[in-house]
C-alpha cells in the first residue's frame, strides 16, 4: 500500500479523492514508528535535560535585552528569529533587506517592467498591473471566475500624519475603542477590553521564559495525537532522527521567543484592523481531501497600509489557528492565492517571503498544497524569479491555474466560493469581536480547574509514552496500546476544555465553523 502511494502524484490524490497516508498514523511502517520511538526518546531526555527558553518579543512586557531584529534571509530561509512581533511599529518600516531579497525584488520589478512594455500579440492579454487581463481579454465566463467586486484594495494615504499612522498600525481593539461599531451606550463596557490583559502562561511557567516540555505539550497537544504532531517533524526531515530534533529545537525556541501562545491568547484584539477587516485571507471551505482552504486575496493587500510588524503577527495568528480547523486533515492546510485583479502596489515579496518561512521552519507539513490561481502571463515573468528561493519541498506542493476548471480537480465546484468562479455562496463580512465571548477567560477558579486537568492529562500521556518505549522494539502489547490511546484520548479533551481559558475566540466561531466541542464546520 505504502509503495502505490509512493507512485501517486499530489494530482493523482485529489482526483481519486485518496488521502494520504504515507508516514501518517496509522499506517506507520515497522521502520517509521522505529523512528518515531528513536525521536520520543530523545526528546523525553530533552525534558530533563534542556534549559529554560526565553520569550523575545512579549506582547505584554517590553522585548528582552539582545532580541535580534535581522529578518531572515530569503535564500536560506534560515531560523533566525522574526522581528519582534511585540515590539512598537519598526522604523521606516523595518530594516533593509537582505541582498538576495533585495536582489529578487529588482529583478522582479525589472522582469514586469519588461512584460509591461511587451507588445502583446494574440495569444498575449493585455494587462491592467502586474497580473491583471483588461476585462476583455478575459477567456469564457465558464472558465474565469466572474469579476471581483468586494476585497478591492484601499490605496495608501500619503505622507505621516495621525491618519497614516493609525492606517498602517491601529489594532482591532483600538479600532472598536475609536469607532465604537456596536453603538454601546455604557462607557465602562465600550471601554472594556476584548481579553483580560493579566496574561499567564501554562504550567505556572515565568513570564519571559519557558521549559522545553512545556513549549513542547503546548504545541504538540493542538493536534488530535502528539504523534501526529512529531512525525510532521520527521516527515520533513526525511525520517532523520537527528534532523527532525534539532527542527523541533528550533520551532519550540521560535514560538516561545515570539510569544505564540500570547498571540493566541490576546488573538484578533492585538492584530491589525484594517488587514482583519479587508478580508486579505480567510477560511472559508475545504478541499477534495478535506483539508481547510484559506483564500489570500492579493488585491486588498496594500503594504504601505500597515507596518511589517503586523503582517507578521497576522500570518502567525493565522497559521496557529489553522490548526483548529485542520483538525480532520492531519494539520495540512491548502492556501490559495487569488492573483486576479492585483495592481502592482498589492505585489508584496515580503509577505509571500514571510509566509514561505513560517511554513518552511517553524509550521513543517501545515501545507498540503498551494494553489496561485494566476490570471495574467505577467506573473510567469516574476515567478522565474522567486522559484528558486522557495524551499523545494515547499516548491513541489504549488500548483498554478488559470481558470475555474482548472481549480475544480482540487477544490469541488460546489466547494468553492461564488468570487472565485464556484457555486458556493460566501461573502467575507468581518464580525468584530466582543469581550463577552472571552468573559470566561477572566473566570480564574474555572482555568484552575481546567489547566490542572490539562497537566494532570499530559502527565498521563507521558508516562503512558515512557511505558510504550520501555518495551523491546516490534513488541506489540495490546494492553500498553489501549492504555496510551485512552491517554491521549483524555489529552484531547483535556485541551478542549482549557482551549477557551487560553485562546480568545476568533472570526472562525463566530462564523460558526467551529462548534463548541471543536467540530469543524467549514
Amino acid at each position: 500500500m505504502a509503495s502505490e502511494e509512493a507512485s501517486l502524484s499530489l494530482l493523482d490524490h485529489y482526483a481519486r479523492r485518496l488521502p494520504l497516508t504515507e508516514g501518517r498514523l496509522p499506517s506507520l511502517s515497522d521502520g517509521q514508528i522505529a523512528k518515531l520511538r528513536q525521536l520520543w526518546r530523545l526528546l523525553l531526555s530533552e525534558f530533563d535535560t534542556a534549559s529554560a527558553l526565553p520569550v523575545l518579543f512579549s506582547l505584554a512586557h517590553a522585548p528582552t535585552a539582545g532580541a535580534t531584529s535581522d529578518l531572515d534571509d530569503l535564500a536560506a530561509l534560515s531560523f533566525e528569529p522574526l522581528v519582534s512581533l511585540g515590539s512598537k511599529a519598526n522604523k521606516d518600516n523595518g530594516p533593509a533587506p537582505p541582498k538576495a531579497a533585495a536582489a529578487a525584488a529588482a529583478a522582479a520589478a525589472a522582469a514586469a517592467a519588461a512584460a509591461a512594455q511587451a507588445t502583446p500579440t494574440s495569444n498575449t492579454p493585455a494587462s491592467g498591473g502586474w497580473f491583471s487581463w483588461m476585462p476583455g481579454s478575459r477567456s469564457s465566463p465558464s472558465a474565469t471566475p466572474a469579476a471581483n467586486t468586494t476585497g478591492t484594495s484601499t490605496p495608501a494615504p500619503t505622507g505621516n500624519g495621525p491618519e497614516v499612522v493609525r492606517l498602517q498600525s491601529e489594532t482591532v481593539q483600538e479600532y472598536i475603542h475609536r469607532t465604537n461599531p456596536a453603538g454601546e451606550e455604557d462607557p465602562a463596557t465600550l471601554a472594556a477590553p476584548l481579553v483580560p490583559p493579566d496574561f499567564k502562561p501554562l504550567f505556572g511557567q515565568p513570564d519571559l521564559s519557558r521549559s522545553f516540555s512545556a513549549a513542547f505539550w503546548q504545541a504538540a497537544t493542538q493536534m488530535r495525537d502528539p504523534d501526529s504532531w512529531v512525525l510532521r517533524f520527521l516527515r520533513a526531515r526525511k525520517w532523520d532522527v537527528s534532523q527532525a530534533l534539532d527542527m523541533i529545537r528550533k520551532t519550540l525556541a521560535w514560538r516561545v521567543g515570539q510569544a505564540i501562545d500570547e498571540v493566541a491568547y490576546f488573538g484578533e484584539s492585538k492584530l491589525h484592523y484594517h488587514t482583519m477587516h479587508s478580508g486579505l485571507a480567510f477560511a472559508c471551505t475545504t478541499d477534495r481531501l478535506g483539508c481547510p482552504v484559506y483564500v489570500v486575496r492579493v488585491r486588498v493587500n496594500v503594504a504601505h497600509n500597515r507596518n511589517i510588524l503586523a503582517i507578521k503577527r497576522f500570518l502567525c495568528w493565522q497559521l496557529e489557528t489553522s490548526q483548529l480547523l485542520a483538525a480532520d486533515s492531519d494539520g495540512r492546510v491548502t492556501i490559495l492565492f487569488d492573483l486576479s485583479d492585483v495592481a502592482r502596489e498589492n505585489i508584496d515579496l515580503e509577505l509571500v517571503r514571510m509566509l514561505i518561512t513560517l511554513l518552511s521552519n517553524y509550521f513543517p507539513e501545515t501545507l498540503g498544497i498551494m494553489i496561485l490561481y494566476v490570471n495574467s502571463w505577467f506573473f510567469w515573468g516574476l515567478w522565474t524569479v522567486i522559484a528558486p528561493f522557495i524551499d523545494p519541498v515547499v516548491k513541489s506542493k504549488i500548483v498554478m491555474v488559470r481558470s475555474t476548471r482548472e481549480i475544480t480537480p482540487y477544490i469541488d465546484l460546489d466547494r468553492l466560493p461564488s468570487e472565485l468562479g464556484g457555486k458556493k455562496p460566501f461573502h467575507y463580512s468581518y464580525i468584530h469581536p466582543a469581550s463577552e465571548e472571552n468573559a470566561c477567560m477572566a473566570d480564574t477558579v474555572a482555568r484552575q480547574a481546567a489547566e490542572r486537568e490539562y497537566v494532570s492529562a499530559t502527565s498521563d500521556y507521558e508516562c503512558a509514552t515512557r511505558q510504550w518505549l520501555a518495551q523491546p522494539e516490534g513488541t506489540n502489547d495490546a494492553e500498553l496500546a489501549s492504555t496510551r490511546c485512552a491517554a491521549r484520548d483524555r489529552l484531547r479533551q483535556a485541551v478542549v476544555a482549557l482551549d477557551p481559558f487560553v485562546r480568545s475566540r476568533t472570526l472562525h466561531h463566530r462564523l460558526d465553523q467551529l462548534s463548541p466541542d471543536y467540530t469543524v464546520l467549514l
